[in-house]
Formats: C-alpha cells, structure tokens, sequence
C-alpha cells in the first residue's frame, strides 16, 4: 500500500491568485534578511501587501483535493490555503504570515499592527516576521526529512526547483528511492484526478 506524501510550492497557489515569485520580479530580493535589516519600513510595507493578498485568496481544487484524502504535506508556501482547505498535517517549512513577533520580548502582533507601526510598542524593537527569509537557517529541514522518511511516494506539486529547498527535498526523497510523481503545471486541473486514480 501506497504512503503518499506531498511537497507543495508556489505554483500550486498560482490557481488561487497568489503569484510566484517569478511573476513577482524582484520581490524575491526583498524578502531577505539583509533587505529588513536595511529597508525595514519598505520591506514591511512590501509584506503587509502580499499579506493582504494572500488572506483575500481560497483554496483551489489541488489544495482541496489534498484535504480529502488528508495526504501530509510539506510546504514552501506562506499562504495558509492547505489548512484552509481542511488538511490537518502540514509543515510550514518556510514559516507563515499569520502574525508578527518581537525576538526581544517574545511579544506578539496582528499584521494590522503595521499599517501604524513596524516597532515593538514594548521593547522598540524592529519586529519580525514568522517567516523564513533568504539568509536564514531552514531549521524545520529535519522535520521535513522525517515526514519522506515514513512514506514511499512523494507528490511534487507546483514547484520549479528554483529554491534550494525544493532541489534538497528532491534529491532526498530520490536518493532513497521514493517513487516521485511531479505535477508542476495545472495542479488544480492534475492533481485531483490523479487521487481519485489512487483512491480506486
């Protein structure tokens, strides 16, 4: 018996009006470390926006057909839309735009904290968000290791390798002889009917 696993990025969210990064142009450099630290009133101007995109968006037959066979997920996407759309075992490997936090004082904001402030109310302190941004450790890589380790089958979905965490994932999974069925293209359209083809 198959145990499936599926690890999902930007392009699977592309249905759901989310755009890549590769639509995006240069967001990509500013969604770095040494850009907040920089730019921080820029880079959380750029944020607050791809927030306010990504909470406006639903989920799409890819991610809900994910959820119906509550197949484990591993994801790059910040977006949220694989728990919206009712799977319950995801790894945010990548982090998530949920809230902001204060690495000083551990204090927690909303993201509408920003349209008024980018500082720690408390501390005065830059905050940050729960995000992994170019020039930081990946320290959820293990975690996400583990999930391939248990299953025998892993769905790539919407992923163009462009990342160093989605060639590193790859190559694990078929250094250990995972079976690997990509679907980077019309995942929404693909995906659900390869399921359907394995739920028979």
């Amino acid at each position: 018996m198959e145990k499936l696993i599926a690890f999902s990025g930007a392009g699977i969210s592309k249905a759901s009006n989310i755009p890549t990064f590769e639509d995006l142009g240069d967001l990509r450099d500013k969604l770095s470390r040494e850009y907040l630290q920089l730019y921080p009133y820029d880079f959380f101007k750029i944020l607050l926006h791809f927030h306010n995109t990504i909470k406006a968006a639903k989920p799409n037959p890819a991610h809900l057909a994910l959820a119906k066979h509550q197949i484990p997920i591993i994801t790059m996407n910040i977006d949220g839309l694989h728990q919206k759309a009712g799977s319950k075992n995801v790894l945010e490997i990548h982090g998530n735009l949920e809230r902001l936090i204060c690495r000083d004082c551990s204090s927690h904001y909303d993201y509408k904290y920003l349209e008024q402030d980018i500082i720690c109310e408390k501390c005065q302190c830059v905050l940050d968000p729960e995000v992994v941004l170019y020039g930081d450790s990946l320290d959820k890589m293990n975690d996400a290791l583990t999930m391939i380790d248990k299953a025998n089958h892993l769905l790539v979905v919407g992923t163009s390798y462009y990342t160093s965490t989605a060639v590193d994932i790859y190559n694990y999974a078929l250094f250990n002889k995972k079976k690997i069925t990509e679907i980077n293209e019309l995942a929404e359209v693909k995906l659900p009917q390869i399921l359907s083809k394995i739920g028979d």
